[in-house]
């Protein structure tokens, strides 16, 4: 059983205008404010007046739900914004840790994920993170964020990049130093393994040599044609987490009907929305045809050089599965980067142990 649907592009894409993303909403989210101790640290930062490439003016950062290896982030210096979970009156933070992310889906996302709740870092703590961050010679800040339809981190970060430019901007005048400090804060419009193509392409071009200013009006554009196709294995969770959340968009009849015939439903996520774009018979199934479609694509041609793969579950067994292998060997002959990861906590705690996600940049998709 399956739906056909054509998903094209936006006919013009809204144009990149300079810091449309430090300087959003006028007004702000916060209020400023400084201490003299912080100003200190601010001045403390200033960069030297040593010719450098924008790679290493530039602090890069994402946030915990964004699927990329955790070593391929700390190796190209990303850092990575925590998000709090709650279960049960505990609270976890998801912090990109794939040793405690897999041992939460081996043990408790069956019987405690149900009940979790996913809560993105104030902007007060988003801007001492980043602040923290900083380091000496750090003249801008990118961060690639998750949909600001899916959290509220976008919107957080945004209000934490203001009160950071306010501040360092007062320093640095008051150091007769003319270049201006400035953070951007990208919604990504997309989730998982799709977050992860917006970030391995701002880390190409980083290390390129293009500026920091260029790269957010190429990751503006990008962010229109990543396509992020996901594949819960568990029905039964999605409707027990959704009746525990009162919604009611997985009946039970849906989820008996789902479970007679075993029908995988296929989640599109593109352009800020996330809506079921197939079913296919069967959880191997559905996974072959997600991949089929993602290696086609690289036949096709990609607008950026990157597929991402994650899985809430050891990453081992996705090596062996035959169409990943034939996903990995065409990405091998085209010279495409293919990262493979753990699926992050907080895309698992909302889509269950085994959910898979593949995603990757083009212009039109046909499903």
């Amino acid at each position: 059983m399956e739906s056909a649907a054509r998903i094209e592009p936006r006919s013009s894409p809204p144009q990149y205008s300079s810091d449309a993303y430090a300087y959003s909403l006028p007004g702000g989210f916060a209020h400023s404010s400084h201490t003299r101790e912080e100003s200190a640290t601010v001045v403390s930062m200033l960069r030297p007046p040593v010719p450098r490439s924008d790679r290493a003016r530039t602090l890069l950062i994402t946030d915990a739900a964004c699927d990329l290896p955790a070593e391929w982030l700390a190796q190209h210096e990303v850092a990575v914004l925590p998000i709090k979970i709650h279960v049960d009156g505990e609270r976890f933070i998801d912090s990109h840790d794939e040793y405690s992310t897999l041992e939460f889906f081996r043990k408790d996302i069956a019987h405690r994920g149900i009940r979790a709740q996913s809560e993105p870092l104030s902007a007060l703590e988003t801007r001492e993170f980043v602040q923290s961050m900083l380091r000496r010679g750090t003249d801008y800040v990118v961060e690639v964020a998750i949909a600001s339809s899916r959290s509220k981190i976008y919107l957080n970060s945004l209000a934490a990049a203001q009160n950071l430019m306010l501040v360092h901007g007062r320093a640095r005048r008051n150091m007769n130093i003319h270049d201006p400090f400035k953070m951007w804060v990208l919604d990504s419009e997309t989730v998982f393994a799709g977050q992860g193509v917006v970030v391995a392409e701002a880390v190409r071009q980083l290390q390129a040599g293009v500026s920091a200013e260029r790269v957010v009006q190429q990751l503006d554009t990008l962010r229109h044609y990543v396509h992020t196709l996901v594949v819960p294995k568990d029905l039964f969770y999605l409707y027990s987490r959704a009746k525990a959340k009162g919604d009611n968009s997985v009946g039970w009849l849906t989820y008996n009907l789902g479970k007679a015939l075993d029908i995988k439903a296929v989640v599109h996520a593109h352009a800020g929305k996330t809506e079921p774009c197939m079913k296919v018979r069967g959880f191997d199934d559905a996974i072959r045809r997600v991949l089929d479609i993602a290696t086609a694509k690289v036949r096709e041609g990609l607008l950026t050089p990157a597929v991402c793969v994650s899985y809430a579950g050891p990453v081992d067994e996705v090596r062996n599965w035959i169409p990943y292998i034939a996903l990995e060997t065409v990405c091998q002959r085209r010279g495409i980067a293919l990262h493979l990861s753990t699926m992050s906590l907080t895309g698992g705690i909302n889509v269950g142990a085994g959910a898979f996600s593949v995603a990757f940049a083009t212009r039109s998709l046909d499903l």
